[in-house]
């Protein structure tokens, strides 16, 4: 009997082992499966990592093109008001200085004052002289020169 139970302990392990090794064929194909899941998930990372690193990209590009469009706008308006002060005062708008019309036209006046200064009055004009000619004559002809005036 013994011999009997040793063959029928031998097909029992083989029949272990048969089904271990469809098991072990299993998880390997299992294992396989996931592993291309795996790969493929890898590949769309990197897909989307790419993608954001582009995002990133036209996202800075936008900013630098909003600043400029902001920068252009202002000088723009800022041209636009240094020809409306420059009709008004006669300055030429490429001298003026200033961000604001106020500024400009301060700078303006400060600018006409410089190149076109306002002539000054004779000293003492408007008054009479402190030294009387000697001969009559000539202090008639001096006090009808100031009768006039008045």
């Amino acid at each position: 009997m013994e011999l009997d139970e040793a063959l029928a302990r031998i097909k029992e392990l083989e029949e272990t082992n048969t089904a271990q090794a469809a098991k072990l064929e299993e998880t390997i194909k299992h294992s396989r499966e996931w592993e291309t899941r795996a790969k493929a998930n890898k590949a769309k990372a990197d897909e989307l990592e790419q993608l954001k690193a582009q995002d990133a990209e036209r996202a800075r590009q936008l900013a630098e093109l909003q600043a400029y469009k902001d920068s252009a706008e202002a000088a723009k308006e800022r041209s636009a008001l240094a020809a409306k002060v420059s009709e008004e005062t006669g300055v030429p708008a490429e001298l003026l200085v200033g961000e604001d019309e106020e500024a400009m036209r301060s700078y303006a006046g400060k600018l006409d004052q410089y190149a076109h200064p306002k002539p000054q009055g004779m000293p003492n004009q408007g008054s009479t002289p402190d030294v009387q000619p000697k001969d009559e004559q000539a202090r008639q002809f001096v006090n009808g020169l100031f009768d006039q005036i008045k």
